[in-house]
């Protein structure tokens, strides 16, 4: 299975970054998979100056390839004027949507408050599903203060995180791993699943 994270922030060190990597640990499983992170301010020169996917240089070209082939992907990323970063929107702007089978995917937002949390449904979920993407129901989203020392430490977000693990892993038809759950029970019954 191959599980890829994507990163949308733009600074180091990035609160998004933190919250990608706390979903992508709650994933810990017997089965064998290729776990990568993709961090958008690593790229940001590259992608700035790649304007069609046949510019791409090699190593874009990598990435790119990884989120195209990957069976589950978490997108994280910080909310910027009422949206998604615009460099993780050209990033997606130059996948190719041609998956032979749908790939599932969890979205998850980084802000200063509650106001933007919306977001999540209202851009990034549609575009994930333009891309061939399943998102699962249950979306993270973390406000600043939710961190310490850029450690997720609100316990409601770990319940989200968890509860989205499980329901991707369900999704793709797989026992969800030990820490999905550790949630308690789950108000979406596997019967939803099949």
């Amino acid at each position: 299975m191959n599980i890829v994270g994507v990163s949308g922030g733009l600074t180091t060190p990035s609160r998004t970054k933190a919250l990608v990597e706390f979903v992508l640990k709650q994933m810990v499983t017997a089965l064998p998979h290729a776990l990568d992170l993709i961090d958008v301010a690593e790229l940001a020169l590259e992608l700035g100056f790649t304007l069609a996917r046949q510019d791409a240089l090699p190593e874009l070209e990598t990435v790119l390839k990884k989120i195209e082939t990957a069976d589950l992907l978490v997108v994280g990323t910080p909310i910027c004027n009422g949206s998604y970063t615009g460099l993780l929107k050209h990033l997606f702007d130059l996948v190719t949507p041609s998956r032979s089978e749908q790939g599932v995917a969890i979205i998850a937002a980084t802000d200063r408050g509650d106001c933007n949390s919306l977001v999540l449904e209202h851009s990034l979920r549609p575009l994930l599903s333009l891309l061939g993407y399943c998102t699962v129901p249950t979306a993270v989203f973390a406000r600043d203060d939710d961190f310490v020392d850029l450690h997720l430490a609100q316990e409601a977000v770990i319940i989200r995180a968890r509860r989205a693990v499980g329901e991707a892993f369900r999704v793709l038809g797989l026992d969800p791993p030990f820490t999905a759950l550790l949630v308690g029970p789950n108000p979406l019954r596997a019967t939803h699943w099949t």
